[in-house]
């Protein structure tokens, strides 16, 4: 069974080098100063498991960070004829995650939160998936496909998309979304993301459930989510800004 892909790719971040290119500079790395204050308002145990981790999980946490060259950006998913969503990538990206398995599924949640040099590159980023996100719907061929010899076989993922705000007022964009493939029974990838920005970072939630007979995610699971959305974007604000 793979690791969810929140992990894999928090996993990936933190270990691969980054592909250098004639992209301009990016601000310095957080200081450990900051990764430590960073770390005291992401993510926690408790908090994955409101929302549905169970006790015995993976844990990450991950800086990823480039001075120069190629910035972190988050790929949502792809849209058919691999169109990708996703905003222009930013200097710095932290990631809490916390993933337990379940036979031949795995159930996810994570936190990443990217760091732009300055407030106009995180809201050209965020305008980017705003604009992106409103094409995330109905039925898309994307990634969700296997290769088998010569043929490709595609799988539809179906894709809804819109806002909310929370209690207090904060908005957020989300998309949701579900790819079965044949057989029984059926693997499956649930995937529910909140999209925030505020200052110069953009937060994004994300939960999953993937694998071989992976269970829908439940109306519960995606309203802790959105309070997730909230919470932790308020404490991330209440210490950097």
């Amino acid at each position: 069974m793979s690791l969810p892909r929140a992990l894999s790719m928090s996993v990936i971040a933190a270990t691969i080098a980054l592909t250098m290119s004639s992209l301009p500079a990016q601000a310095a790395p957080p200081s450990p100063a900051s990764v430590a204050d960073a770390y005291s308002v992401m993510l926690t145990a408790s908090q994955a498991q409101a929302v549905g981790v169970k006790k015995h999980y993976v844990a990450g946490f991950t800086v990823a960070s480039t001075t120069k060259g190629t910035p972190h950006a988050h790929v949502c998913m792809e849209l058919t004829d691999g169109i990708g969503i996703q905003g222009p990538g930013a200097g710095s990206v932290l990631t809490s995650v916390f993933a337990d398995g379940r036979g031949d599924w795995t159930f996810s949640v994570d936190q990443e939160i990217h760091w732009y040099t300055n407030e106009q590159s995180a809201k050209k980023a965020y305008n980017a998936i705003v604009k992106q996100v409103k094409r995330c719907v109905g039925q898309q061929l994307g990634d969700a496909s296997d290769v088998s010899g010569e043929t490709t076989y595609s799988v539809p993922t179906i894709l809804t998309n819109g806002t909310k705000k929370a209690k207090d007022g904060d908005p957020f964009l989300w998309v949701n979304s579900k790819t079965i493939y044949p057989g029984a029974p059926s693997l499956a990838d649930h995937d529910y993301t909140t999209f925030r920005l505020f200052g110069n970072f953009i937060q994004f939630i994300e939960l999953e459930s993937e694998g071989l007979g992976a269970t829908p995610l439940t109306k519960k699971q995606i309203a802790a989510a959105d309070r997730l959305t909230d919470s932790l974007g308020d404490a991330w604000q209440a210490k950097f800004m």
